[in-house]
C-alpha cells in the first residue's frame, strides 16, 4: 500500500512538469515538413510511459525535440546524489556529455548535484553539451534527431528510417557511500508527420536570459563613464588654457 500510494504522488506530482513545461505561441515554422517522435523505456524494463522504478529511485521521463526532461525520486533510505560530471547521453550509439538545470545556459560546463534526502524529488532537463549555444541573438537548440526535412527526399527518408533507433541516458547515483550507475535505454517508436499549426515549441522554465543583449541600466553606466571622461578632459583642457595662479 505504501508503495502504490509513493507511485500515484509521483504521478500526480510529474503531471505539474508538464504543465510547467508548457509550449508557446510565439513561433515561427521552420523549413519542410516537421516530424513527432514517440519514444518508449525498453531498459531496464520496458514501459511506454517513460517511467522506471525499483527499491530506490521512481523516475518518469519525457522527450521534446531537443532535451531530455525527467522528475526523480528518492524512495530509499539514503541521501541521493547525481554525479553530472560523469553523466553522458548517447544517440545511435555516440556518447555525449551533457548540461542539466544548473548549467543549461552559460558559458561553463561545470555542473552542480543536489542532494535529495529520502522522499526527495527533484525535475531535471539533460541535452548534449554541444547541442545548445548563443548565436548572439537567442539561444539555438539542436534537435536530438532531425524533425523536419528542409524539403529534401533524402532528409525525410533518414528521418522515416529513425524508428527503432537507440537514445540511452547514463546517470551515476549514489545512495549514501553507495555508488550505482543507471543505465537508461529509449527506443523511437514511431515517426509521424504532422502539421506546423500542430506544434509548439518546448517553454523552458525559466526561460532562457536573453545573450548579449545591453540593458537599459548598461547604457545609463556607459553614459555616466563617458560624461565623467569627458568633463575630466574638459577640466584638463582648461587648466592648460588657465594656469593655477600661485
Amino acid at each position: 500500500m505504501k508503495n502504490k500510494i509513493f507511485t500515484m504522488g509521483f504521478v500526480v506530482i510529474f503531471s505539474g512538469l508538464f504543465v510547467s513545461c508548457a509550449t508557446t505561441s510565439r513561433f515561427s515554422p521552420g523549413s519542410g515538413n516537421k516530424y513527432r517522435y514517440t519514444y518508449k523505456l525498453i531498459s531496464p524494463a520496458i514501459n511506454s510511459q517513460l517511467m522506471f522504478r525499483d527499491d530506490s529511485i521512481i523516475i518518469q521521463f519525457k522527450f521534446d525535440d531537443a532535451a531530455i526532461q525527467f522528475q526523480l525520486q528518492n524512495i530509499s533510505e539514503s541521501n541521493l546524489t547525481i554525479d553530472w560530471s560523469k553523466a553522458s547521453l548517447g544517440i545511435s550509439g555516440r556518447y555525449y556529455p551533457v548540461r542539466h538545470a544548473t548549467n543549461f545556459y552559460g558559458d561553463t560546463n561545470r555542473s552542480s548535484s543536489v542532494m535529495m534526502p529520502p522522499l526527495g524529488y527533484l525535475r531535471e532537463v539533460v541535452i548534449p553539451r554541444d547541442n545548445i549555444y548563443d548565436d548572439g541573438e537567442k539561444w539555438v537548440e539542436l534537435d536530438l534527431v532531425p524533425t523536419t526535412d528542409r524539403r529534401s527526399p533524402q532528409i525525410q527518408k533518414t528521418i522515416l528510417k529513425n524508428a527503432g533507433q537507440r537514445v540511452n541516458l547514463i546517470l551515476p547515483m549514489t545512495f549514501g557511500s553507495v555508488a550505482r550507475n543507471y543505465k537508461f535505454d529509449f527506443q523511437i517508436d514511431s515517426v509521424k508527420r504532422i502539421a506546423w499549426k500542430d506544434f509548439a515549441p518546448v517553454k523552458r522554465t525559466p526561460a532562457p536570459p536573453h545573450p548579449n543583449h545591453a540593458t537599459a541600466l548598461d547604457h545609463v553606466t556607459t553614459a555616466v563613464i563617458m560624461v565623467g571622461v569627458l568633463g575630466f578632459s574638459a577640466y584638463a583642457l582648461s587648466l592648460k588654457k588657465n594656469p593655477p595662479v600661485e
